[in-house]
């Protein structure tokens, strides 16, 4: 099942598997779908995904202008990069991703990571809070009704 933006740039794929309370969990940012098919276990990520960090720091600003610099500040400031850094799930384990609320808007942010090594365009997405919210709700109500039945 997909969950996604009405402009189809940011959502979840969320796909139940065989094996009680195992799931294809997959984001979709910048329009495109990231992380793979392995199985994963979302109660981290349904709780994760709907408490993300509201933060008013400047340097953020810099999304408008040059997303890799963005990135750069997540990854290079600690405390950004502790408060905004995203491990969800196990499907994601290949990407660095970042999320976070800023100026009433969901921002986040992922790239490819390697065994440690950036690669691939940095993505970004930019959801109004109010439309964020309903689609981790919509999602998070999806899970757990596969998860409990």
């Amino acid at each position: 099942m997909k969950f996604l933006t009405d402009d189809a740039r940011f959502g979840f794929l969320v796909t139940p598997l065989k094996g009680r309370g195992m799931f294809r969990f997959q984001l979709i940012i910048d329009s495109q779908l990231i992380g793979d098919t392995e199985p994963s276990i979302l109660g981290t990520a349904m709780a994760r995904l709907g408490d993300l960090t509201h933060l008013d720091d400047d340097r953020l600003d810099l999304l408008s202008s040059d997303r890799d610099a963005l990135l750069a500040v997540l990854l290079n400031e600690e405390e950004l990069h502790d408060r905004t850094t995203l491990s969800i799930a196990e499907s994601l384990d290949d990407w660095l991703i970042h999320g976070y609320v800023y100026k009433g808007n969901v921002v986040v942010v992922a790239r490819g990571d390697e065994d440690g090594s950036l690669m691939g365009p940095t993505l970004v997405a930019v959801v109004k809070s109010a439309e964020y919210d309903q689609i981790v709700d919509a999602a998070r109500s999806y899970w757990s009704s596969i998860n409990s039945s």
